[in-house]
């Protein structure tokens, strides 16, 4: 033991009370000096006047055995030696700083402590008056770098619900056109601005939560340099947006960056956990359970869940699905599920996300309104959920991704042969434009209203008709983006053809006599692997053209209709909602619904023209405001299992192990 060690005392048993640690002013060099008090955050309810302005500091810690001495209240402690750089360069001169630091403020090794605080972050980061990001000291380029992006930010704006930039200023150059090069005048600011893209703290996967629980104020630091973060967000979206006319070459080596920057502030209103989970998949974190907690303050699955660092890793990861479906009625995270071979600590039915899962989630256009999950937990390792039978896997053909473009189409050429142009497809149309539509997921401008910026259903059709032998407009140059496309949609899956003629994209691991289910709760399709002894293993979630749309339990879609994702700018969200093609009327209830049950009516809420909430006549509407938002989405009376059996739809109970 070290001798003056500093010693935490205990706030485990104290409700709400958190440390605050002040650094005390300084020279640069001289020897860190802080002070750590304990505060009751609840008093900061009412934003009392009496409770201490502070910063959160968002950082990486570093490597945990280099390790540098700083002194807490006279005594010596310990800290990684990034976190020990980062107190000098935000330490004042002459005035002292209230900072909430993870590393300083929670006693880490008391677990309970520990398991605590975390619980407490969200409230933690969200009451600061700011947060203040750290990417490390001064580089010879770092100047440059933040120099241009400033002066970036002072010439375009983000419009956040349109995502569309405009000019802050007179703009000659046409900077805001998608295809104007952007003028920077030397190669060293492109690599300047690369090389602070590849900063550790955009690896780590805490930052997340920390970032977006910031308010406006919030700061990006660099050395002694700083600018805003939401500046830094709008200029890091405008070069994701650019592409090659920003960055030139060098954007490939830091599209992965800009992607995540944008992901960590877009569409923070559609967060569920099984959409951040696959986001933040090769995100970096040294401790398992933190893939749960580092996202339970942003996720907005409205699941209450307590931090407790003592639980296997596995109890961790199967409560998270348990308590969605007790708060939610939902199983959307079996669309988490990914099947590996070998053996396993945790069943198939739960997320195991120490091993990042890299498929693309569809996306969600399944249903305005869901049906609710109907299962339970069954000990010790099962889960017992109702579901419809769709179909049977015949034939598995992986589609591979790291082959030239050259051999992806020669491979597309096998799986999609001339023979199929005019043959019939069994859910209506051309075999042809059915392969089309699973290869893509059936995700084309046509299905968004307004249209987006993704090219139409006939230019991805026409371009698969060029790929066959013979078609002499073949042009492989034109096929580009067809190629571009096809990749992202299609890692880690194969194309799969089933018993009843259906073409669709399973998992890889998918395997012939492979079942396709629609379980209630979840809106994709899972294919499920029969087990020798008894149940079933999760492999993974599908598309089926045809039988993607909840086919099963309520038949195909009337002739002209079709499912669309309706964009709302009051809540900056797209809604599911289905399209009259002969009139081009979009409606949100499902046509294939039919009337209400007797003594069920519609209840009037804030978002009413996106999504129906349907009440009891004789239920108490007190109890029912306090449901959360997802119970009442799931609440038409025509989805439940009793309904969908009297409908005559084959509900059965499926054993996932």
């Amino acid at each position: 033991m070290v001798r003056n060690e500093y010693r935490y005392s205990g706030i485990t048993s104290a409700p709400n009370h958190i440390r605050l640690l002040t650094l005390l002013p300084g020279l640069h060099n001289d020897t860190i000096r802080i002070t750590l008090t304990d505060v009751d955050l609840s008093l900061n309810d009412d934003h009392s006047v009496s409770f201490p302005l502070y910063e959160c500091l968002s950082y990486t810690w570093g490597d945990s055995t280099d390790r540098t001495i700083i002194y807490v209240d006279g005594r010596v402690i310990t800290v990684t030696k990034n976190l020990g750089e980062a107190l000098k360069y935000l330490r004042h001169y002459e005035i002292p700083r209230v900072l909430w630091i993870d590393a300083l403020c929670i006693n880490q090794g008391d677990m309970a402590e520990r398991s605590m605080q975390v619980g407490r972050m969200s409230d933690i980061y969200s009451r600061a008056t700011r947060v203040v990001v750290w990417l490390g000291p001064e580089s010879e380029d770092s100047n440059l770098a933040l120099d241009t992006f400033i002066d970036l930010s002072n010439t375009i704006d983000l419009d956040l619900a349109t995502q569309t930039f405009k000019p802050l200023k007179y703009d000659p150059e046409n900077l805001c056109d998608r295809h104007t090069v952007l003028p920077f005048t030397t190669k060293a600011q492109v690599q300047a601005i690369c090389n602070l893209y590849k900063r550790p703290w955009f690896e780590r996967l805490w930052v997340w939560q920390e970032i977006r629980l910031g308010n406006s104020k919030s700061l990006l630091v660099s050395g002694h340099k700083s600018m805003l973060w939401r500046r830094f967000y709008v200029v890091s979206f405008f070069l994701l947006w650019k592409g090659e006319f920003g960055l030139g070459d060098h954007y490939w080596t830091v599209k992965d960056r800009l992607e995540i920057v944008n992901a960590m502030m877009n569409n923070i209103t559609q967060s569920p956990m099984a959409s951040l989970s696959l986001r933040t998949c090769h995100s970096k974190c040294s401790e398992p359970r933190d893939r749960v907690y580092a996202l339970m303050g942003i996720t907005t699955d409205q699941v209450k869940l307590k931090p407790d660092y003592t639980l296997p890793i596995s109890d961790v990861y199967k409560d998270v699905l348990l308590q969605n479906l007790s708060q939610l009625n939902n199983l959307e995270l079996l669309t988490s599920c990914s099947h590996r071979p070998g053996p396993r600590d945790i069943p198939s039915w739960a997320p195991d996300w120490r091993f990042p899962n890299q498929r693309k989630r569809f996306f969600d256009l399944d249903g305005a309104g869901e049906p609710p999950a109907h299962a339970r937990f069954h000990a010790p390792n099962s889960l017992l959920a109702s579901g419809a039978h769709i179909c049977t896997i015949a034939t598995v053909a992986p589609l591979g991704q790291t082959e030239s473009d050259d051999a992806i189409i020669d491979r597309l050429r096998e799986l999609a042969p001339a023979s199929l142009l005019e043959t019939p497809y069994v859910a209506g149309g051309t075999t042809l434009d059915a392969y089309c539509r699973a290869l893509f997921a059936n995700e084309f401008t046509e299905r968004y209203q307004p249209a987006g910026e993704l090219l139409g259903f006939q230019n991805y059709a026409d371009a698969l008709r060029h790929l066959l032998p013979g078609d002499a407009k073949r042009d492989r140059k034109s096929l580009a983006h067809f190629v571009k496309d096809y990749r992202i949609q299609t890692a880690g899956r194969s194309l799969v053809t089933t018993a009843k003629g259906y073409v669709g994209l399973a998992p890889q691991e998918a395997e012939p006599e492979d079942e396709v289910v629609h379980v209630l709760g979840c809106r994709w399709p899972l294919v499920l692997r029969p087990e020798a002894e008894k149940g079933f293993k999760v492999v993974g979630h599908a598309y089926v053209d045809g039988a993607n749309d909840r086919e099963a339990i309520l038949g195909p879609l009337p002739e002209h209709y079709s499912n669309v994702a309706l964009y709302d700018a009051g809540t900056a969200k797209w809604w599911p909602a289905y399209m009259d093609g002969r009139t081009r009327e979009v409606r949100i209830e499902d046509p294939r619904m039919g009337p209400l049950p007797e003594g069920w009516r519609v209840r009037r809420h804030a978002e009413e023209k996106m999504w129906i909430w349907y009440v009891r006549d004789d239920q108490d509407i007190g109890a029912l405001e306090g449901l959360k938002t997802e119970r009442k989405w799931r609440s038409d009376p025509r989805l439940i299992v009793e309904a969908l059996k009297k409908r005559g739809i084959a509900i059965q109970e499926w054993e996932l192990v």
